[in-house]
């Protein structure tokens, strides 16, 4: 039997031992190191009907194929599908209907797109807003990157089946008689390229091999473009003849620049003898935009170099997107000096004796958008237009 004073002491004993457990399980359970979760968010892991963010609508993919198909042996619209199909399965892009920008003789490539807007790059920069933007030339960005987002470009461009004209309607002798011959011609785009040329560019022997464009067609999503700050570049709405040398040439550009209320000076890029058109500019500032605020290149220096623009520069000073429309240049680049032979005898001489070279505006690659090919001088040709000064 426990005398009652021992029976008191262990009373005490015990209380005290509670209180030193309970005080080392409350500094265990305040372990600074273990965060402590708030009540709500308890309750939200616990629950089974937790609310969940609902997804964001994204724009439609499209991309050309980094692999190469003979065109006689598509065997059908459904055969072209099912490769821009696979192709987008193996780089793991987002859950589409992926379709081929292809016509016949029955279906127009334009109709295949349905009800769907808004179509970006792989790489994510935008490509068209709406269907009708299309066949109207507003394109942003050339089709040059493939379903894994390898920039596939190259001086001169890429072949890519479409059988389709620049308003997105069949060229009837050029699908391969409906992409089932060997011996016949199909219409090919060029994926280094903008407005009508992507899709409408030259003929090709269904026996050759060429890319597809996939375009994806279930997303209804407005595509619009983040405008970058830099200094203006255009290509002119009017047309010049060589004469009267450089500074008649930048009499045009300043013309429609202040037509167009821009500050600044512009002049022409234009080579001339013994000097290359890059000189004419600084490469030290701000990279120069379209008046659509579309980077042409990511530095100012870039736009000499020899690699591809961004993007092409056919955007007038107005915002008018332009089909494929010839460009003095004078010089294979602008990196290169011109000569007599290149410049026109230094843009003087508007008379078919004498030749410069040119470009085409839809086009990115230096070699095309600048000096691809020679011309008699008696042509009158658009301009590019670049601002010299920053804001």
């Amino acid at each position: 039997m426990i005398h009652k004073k021992h029976w008191k002491l262990l009373t005490i004993a015990t209380g005290v031992l509670s209180l030193l457990f309970l005080s080392h399980f409350k500094v265990q359970a305040a372990d600074p190191r273990k965060p402590k979760p708030r009540p709500g968010i308890q309750m939200l892991l616990l629950s089974d009907s937790a609310p969940q963010p609902a997804p964001v609508p994204q724009p439609n993919i499209v991309f050309v194929t980094s692999s190469t198909v003979v065109g006689g042996s598509l065997g059908s619209l459904k055969g072209a599908d099912n490769i821009c199909q696979s192709r987008a399965e193996a780089a793991r892009l987002p859950l589409n209907k992926y379709t081929a920008w292809l016509s016949t003789s029955s279906v127009k490539a334009i109709d295949r797109l349905g009800s769907a807007r808004g179509w970006v790059r792989v790489d994510g920069k935008p490509f068209a807003n709406e269907i009708k933007e299309i066949v109207e030339g507003i394109i942003l960005h050339p089709l040059v990157v493939d379903e894994m987002g390898n920039n596939i470009g190259f001086p001169g461009g890429g072949r890519v089946w479409t059988g389709t004209n620049a308003d997105g309607t069949v060229r009837s002798d050029g699908t391969c008689q409906d992409w089932t011959s060997t011996a016949t011609i199909g219409l090919t785009g060029n994926f280094t390229s903008v407005s009508d040329v992507f899709t409408s560019s030259e003929i090709s022997s269904c026996n050759n091999a060429s890319h597809l464009y996939c375009f994806g067609i279930e997303s209804n999503v407005p595509v619009t473009v983040n405008r970058v700050d830099g200094r203006i570049a255009f290509v002119t709405n009017g047309s010049w003849t060589p004469s009267g040398g450089l500074a008649e040439a930048d009499k045009l550009c300043r013309k429609e620049a202040t037509e167009a209320s821009l500050s600044g000076t512009f002049q022409a890029l234009l080579a001339a003898v013994g000097q290359s058109a890059a000189k004419r500019f600084t490469a030290s500032g701000l990279p120069w935009v379209r008046p659509d605020g579309v980077a042409i290149a990511p530095t100012a220096e870039a736009l000499f170099s020899t690699k591809p623009l961004m993007t092409a520069i056919n955007v007038t000073v107005d915002g008018q997107y332009l089909r494929n429309v010839g460009v003095w240049g004078g010089a294979l680049t602008p990196a290169v000096e011109g000569t007599v032979e290149t410049t026109c005898d230094n843009w003087t001489s508007p008379d078919k004796y004498s030749t410069g070279l040119s470009g085409w505006a839809a086009f990115t690659y230096p070699q095309d958008y600048f000096g691809k090919e020679s011309s008699t001088c008696d042509v009158p040709k658009r301009l590019y237009c670049l601002q010299v000064n920053e804001f």
